[in-house]
């Protein structure tokens, strides 16, 4: 840790001698207005480059598939495929008349499908639906 706060405080201290170089250039007449802003300018357009850089590293390395929700099959496989679909969609917040229209078949199939799936994951209704079923890793 000691060595990251050592690693980072050398980095500033050499980003702030340089702004102050390139300030002390300006302010004894050395350099004009539009080169020195035009420095500033292409300093921190670097700095960007580089912490964009830097933290796209990290979230590859850090979107590895321990952070992946990963779908239980075993328990999907309770489920039929219209159920599945019907589960799939509803996750989607769609409307029973929009899952029938999705699916071709009836809104009271979809009402039977969606009775099924709410006895099977031990619910009352939509939310608590999407909340089971996001917590036995169905949906992700």
């Amino acid at each position: 840790m000691w060595r990251l706060i050592i690693k980072y405080a050398v980095f500033l201290f050499a980003i702030l001698s340089l702004l102050k170089f390139i300030e002390f250039q300006f302010f004894s007449y050395k350099i004009t207005l539009g080169l020195y802003l035009g420095i500033i300018a292409t300093l921190f357009l670097f700095a960007g480059f580089l912490i964009s850089y830097v933290f796209s590293l990290k979230i590859n390395h850090s979107g590895t598939s321990s952070n992946l929700i990963t779908i239980d099959e075993n328990k999907l496989a309770e489920f039929s495929p219209r159920e599945q679909q019907v589960l799939n969609l509803l996750c989607h917040g769609y409307t029973n008349k929009k899952i029938a229209s999705c699916l071709n078949i009836s809104t009271n199939t979809v009402k039977t499908h969606l009775s099924k799936l709410f006895e099977k994951l031990g619910v009352n209704n939509r939310t608590q639906a999407l909340s089971q079923a996001k917590l036995l890793n169905i949906i992700s």
